[in-house]
């Protein structure tokens, strides 16, 4: 990240002096260390549309604009993650001039689904967090559907001391752009679709499953290999054990002789403590089926 001046610090004291700031500028920018995976002998080519490259997200939150700019860094880091991926790659801005590219094996399009965040006053004042959830398709050289990756990226960055927290929010955000890259390089190549690429061979459409036949149950099954987000406390599980005393059985009454009474059921352990729910940096949102990093 870019250092923080005196200049742009005395500017954010006076918003705040002044009422707060009404617009937080989100510019996630970092470096990635060098990926220690081994390319597989491919030539793939990979599309980023104008749309993706220039993606935005805005929301407003108590009077607080908030404008997240992610295409710029997105592309930037796809560009750096496929070169590590694969022996040759070619970048395209549509799918339209990859498939005309001669010796493709595969195409690949990450796009940005969803951007959440939770500013460090929504988490308790001790950190903000980001969670980014992208969606890469993968098509036949010819263009025609192969496969749907997901991932979810998560990060999170310190607590603003002083500011609108715009630069807490950029470090969370690029943390999670780095996370999503980090499962991609480390899971893509186990996947199925990854091994005719291994092999140095083109990438076959996926044949479409009948609506109701087995194949298309199973392809409705998810995968979920997701990461636990970054400096979330961690939950102790606690439980209490019951009590080890026997139940007391009523004494048979002399005469005449009783039937003795059933013995009463064991106590029941103490209920377990509710679990905690999900941190503002996870989705729950309903996704369609794909495979998933």
């Amino acid at each position: 990240m870019k250092p923080v001046t005196h200049l742009s610090l005395g500017l954010a004291a006076a918003c705040l002096v002044l009422g707060g700031c009404a617009k937080v500028l989100i510019r996630p920018e970092g470096e990635l260390p060098k990926p220690l995976v081994v390319a597989a002998p491919a030539k793939v080519a990979v599309v980023v549309t104008s749309e993706t490259a220039n993606y935005t997200h805005k929301e407003s939150r108590a009077s607080v604009d908030y404008e997240a700019s992610l295409g710029p860094e997105h592309k930037h880091l796809v560009e750096e993650v496929f070169h590590a991926e694969f022996a040759d790659v070619r970048m395209f801005d549509s799918l339209d001039a990859a498939r005309a590219e001669a010796g493709v094996l595969a195409i690949f399009e990450p796009r940005i689904e969803q951007y959440s965040f939770a500013s460090a006053k929504e988490t308790g004042g001790t950190y903000c967090a980001v969670t980014i959830r992208y969606q890469i398709l993968i098509y036949a050289p010819d263009g025609q559907p192969v496969d749907t990756l997901t991932l979810t990226g998560y990060g999170s960055g310190p607590a603003p001391k002083i500011g609108n927290g715009e630069e807490e929010l950029g470090i969370a955000t690029y943390a999670a752009m780095r996370d999503a890259a980090a499962k991609f390089l480390t899971q893509f190549q186990g996947l199925d679709v990854a091994k005719p690429l291994l092999a140095s061979q083109p990438l076959q459409p996926k044949a479409q499953p009948l609506p109701g036949s087995p194949e298309a149950a199973a392809a409705e099954a998810v995968v979920a290999i997701e990461a636990v987000p970054i400096n979330d406390p961690p939950v102790v599980a606690t439980t209490t054990t019951p009590s080890s005393a026997p139940a007391s059985v009523p004494q048979a009454s002399p005469s005449p002789p009783a039937t003795p009474a059933p013995a009463p059921a064991p106590t029941a352990p103490a209920s377990q403590p509710p679990a905690p729910s999900a941190p503002p940096s996870q989705m729950r949102a309903p996704y369609p089926a794909t495979t998933s990093l």
